[in-house]
Formats: structure tokens, sequence, C-alpha cells
């Protein structure tokens, strides 16, 4: 493995993604700005491949060097001078709890094998195999993503070859760059994720609790094996989960920034797996609802609804109507992967999701028990403190919905459509149900209960000291 080229990938991500996120202002803890920024680096990076190969270049790797150093450029030029250098100058070093130590040893424990089989063993998917593998390995030959893997046909058993160049254009610079079955990157979006993700659930709930909350999340035994099966679903689980949570902060805090970069979020998400639009179209009635009921002007509502369709709607074009049809040797259209069939249909999916996936089947051995826990927490929010559930928190609620009742609406746009790839798109519920978790009114009252015995109030302490002071007093006499 060359360590030089990945440290510089790593570096110039950082980079790359911190520029981005300071042109839209965002701002966060140094640990977690630097989580979040490496992973939209790791975003951007992933269309460079294919934006070479737009502009009719050959895919080489001066060129690729040189298209890195120039997003760098491009993405920090107009806000170097913004950077504010003395807030991390400032930045003190808080010792972290004894608690979150343990939790601390206990995720790089079990993220040691993750990153260990994304080192040593090479990508075997049958999905990656057919499709961003090989096409990965001959672009480096033939310097062009399309390449001499679409003589065999393969599209008669498989799309693999057509879906977004995400994995093929990622794959080409770290096996340049890094390693030859490239996919370190899939460990630096996984790590990157949980710091970042971390960070959010810690401002909410205790240590103690947030640790538990992210541990629940980790060891789902199906989402922990894609954290070094190299697929697309993680990734698009976690920029759908970023863009999902600043829309929120953007409905929160009627800061534009924050709406545009969630849609660009989104749009990475987009490029990752392209049905997300239908889990994006189906969010848009959710804005319109919780902007309207604060009064923001119909028009603008209008087109920040415009423009959230709009954004990863381009990164569609772009793949399927301009390169599928003018750079590929092979075509496609919208109407050849629409499946039309009875509105009955939906229902029938929906029935074998829940049957097979998510309440029976092999639903413990995928997913343990993260549903019922989840189910628990909620029914007892709704019995015991239903008026305390926050807009936050429905906000969350909403989100699982759509990805719940629309996943069966995916057999309608493919004909791919299968159990599986329903069993690895229900990934994007998880994070939407951690986030519900730190909004949750029993588990913020927990979170209160031990921050309350640890650290008494002033009252607390007078009145165990009264008795003391008591009985010191009457021995005195």
């Amino acid at each position: 493995m060359n360590t030089t080229g990945l440290v510089l990938l790593i570096l110039a991500q950082f980079l790359i993604g911190r520029g981005i996120m300071q042109a839209f202002n965002i701002k966060g803890k140094l640990l977690a700005l630097f989580a979040l920024a490496s992973l939209v680096g790791v975003a951007t990076v992933s269309l460079l491949p294919m934006i070479i190969e737009l502009i009719g270049l050959p895919i080489t790797k001066s060129n690729v060097m040189f298209s890195i150093i120039i997003t760098i450029i491009l993405t920090n030029v107009f806000v170097i001078r913004s950077y504010n250098f003395s807030s991390i100058k400032s930045v003190k070093f808080k010792v972290p709890d004894l608690y979150e130590i343990l939790f601390g040893i206990v995720f790089v424990a079990l993220l040691i094998p993750s990153l260990w089989r994304c080192y040593y063993y090479p990508p075997h998917a049958r999905d990656v195999l057919s499709g961003p593998e090989a096409l990965s390995h001959y672009a480096l030959i033939e310097h062009k993503i399309s390449n001499s893997v679409f003589s065999v046909n393969l599209l008669e058993s498989t799309p693999n070859l057509l879906k977004p160049p995400y994995i093929t254009d990622l794959q080409i610079i770290y096996k340049m760059f890094v390693h030859p079955f490239g996919q370190m990157w899939l460990s630096i979006l996984v790590v990157s994720f949980l710091i970042w993700f971390y960070s959010v659930v810690r401002e909410k709930l205790h240590p103690i609790v947030a640790g538990m909350a992210i541990l629940l999340l980790i060891t789902i035994p199906e989402l922990y094996g894609y954290t070094y099966v190299l697929l697309w679903d993680y990734s698009n689980m976690v920029f759908f989960c970023i863009g999902f949570y600043y829309l929120y902060e953007y409905v929160a805090t009627k800061n534009y920034n924050q709406f545009l970069f969630a849609v660009l979020l989104l749009g990475f998400a987009t490029f990752v797996r392209l049905d997300t639009l239908i889990f994006i179209g189906l969010s848009t009635p959710l804005l319109f609802i919780y902007l309207y009921r604060d009064k923001i002007a119909i028009p603008r509502i209008a087109v920040s609804i415009g423009i959230m369709l709009l954004i990863p709607l381009i990164f569609y074009i772009v793949w399927v109507n301009i390169f599928i049809n003018n750079y590929l040797p092979v075509g496609t259209n919208l109407e050849s992967e629409l499946n039309p069939g009875p509105v009955s249909m939906y229902f029938e999916w929906l029935k074998r999701i829940n049957d097979e996936l998510i309440f029976g089947g092999i639903n413990l051995q995928l997913y343990s028990y993260i549903f019922y826990i989840f189910m628990l927490i909620l029914a007892v929010d709704i019995v015991l403190f239903r008026k305390k559930i926050s807009k936050e928190a429905i906000f969350m609620l909403v989100g699982i919905a759509i990805i719940y009742f629309g996943m069966p609406l995916m057999g309608y746009f493919t004909k791919w459509f299968n159990i599986t790839t329903a069993k690895r798109g229900i990934f994007k519920m998880f994070p939407l149900i951690i986030l519900y978790m730190c909004n949750s009114p029993v588990l913020l009252k927990l979170s209160e209960a031990i921050k309350a015995f640890e650290f008494p109030s002033v009252e607390e302490k007078q009145v165990k000291v009264a008795p003391i002071a008591k009985s010191a007093g009457k021995k005195k006499k």
C-alpha cells in the first residue's frame, strides 16, 4: 500500500470538503468538522474521472492528479479569506470522560476487522465484480470508463454496468494512488461518518446513552457487513442521512445555506443510487408543510422545492441522459427501466418487506433488535410524553416513514428491484431512527437523570450537607 498516496488523498479530500463547507458557512467542532469535510471530499472526488472523460481527456494518473489539484483550488479560492484559523488555535483539548474512552475502545475494536478486510481482501460482491470493479480495472489500462468491458454482454443478467460511476471513479483513483484493491476509501467514509454522527448524537444525549445509540447502529449485522463489502448502499445511507439532517437544520434555523448544503448532499446520494430521487420527491411535502407552518412565502417555498428536486435531478441527467447515451457503447432510456404494474403490486411488496425483512423471516439475523427497540421507545414516548415530542423528532419520524412506504415504489421504477435491493435500501432508515432517539423524550429524561446523578444541583448538595452539619453541631455541644 502506498501510505503517502493515502495520506495525500485524505488531505486533498478534507481540503475540498472544507472549502465547500466554508462556502455554505457550515460550522462545527474540530473533529466533527474534519470528518464531515472528508465525507464531502470523498463524494466530490468521486465525480472527477467521469468529468475527465466528459471533457474528452484520457483518465491517466497525471490527469487525475491535476483534476484533484484544480478541484482543491476551485473549492477554496473564493473562501480561503473567510477561514477562521484563530478558532482552530483556540480549541482546547478536553479529556474524554471514562465512559467515553470505554465506548471509544469498543468502537475501535469493532471497526478493526472492517478496516483489515478493506485492506487485505479484494472486492468480492457480485454486483461490484459485474460492474464497477471490471470498469475500473480496464479504465486503468485503456484510460476511459467507456472501455472494452462493454464488449461482453453483462446487461442481460445485471444492470451494474449502467449504475452511476461513484464506486468506479473512487476505485480508479484509489487503485492509482493507494492500493491495488482500491476500496480504502470505504473505510475513510465509514470512520468519518461515525465520528460526525457520534458528535451529532452526543450534542443531545449523555455520553452513556449516546454511546449505546451508536453501538446499536454499528452492531446491526447486515449494516456492519457493508462497512467492508464494497457496494453502493452504505454510502447512499451516509449522504442521504446528512442531507436529511441539514434539511431539518434549515427548517429549524431558516439558514438558507444549510438548505443548499442539504440539497448538495442529497445530490451526492442520488449520484450513488439513482433511485434516491424517489425518496427526495416524497420528502418535498414534508418540507412544504414545515415551511408553510412557519409562514414562509409560497413563492419562496416553491423555489426551494424546485431546487431540492433540480440539483439531484442534474446528477441523474448527467449520468443517464448525457454520459450513458453519448459516451457508453450501450444505450438505455427511462422507458426501458420502468416496470408498470397494478396498484396491488405496491401492497404485495410492502407485505413481503414486512414479512421477510422487518417483522419476520430473517429480520433478527439482518438487523438485530433495532426495530423493536425503536418501537418500544416510540411507544413509551407516545403514551407518557406525547406532548413533549419535539418538531425535530416528528421530522425524523416522517423521514423513517418515507423510506418505509417509499421502498415498495421502487418496484415501479426498475425491473431489477428485488428483496435484496429492499434489504439494503432499508439502511437509510437506521440513522434516522438514531436521530429520532436523540430527540426522544424518554431518552432525554434518562440523560438528564444521569447528569443529575453525576452533578447534583446546589439545592441537592445543601439538602445532603444540612444533616451532616447538624450532627456535627450536636457533637460539639
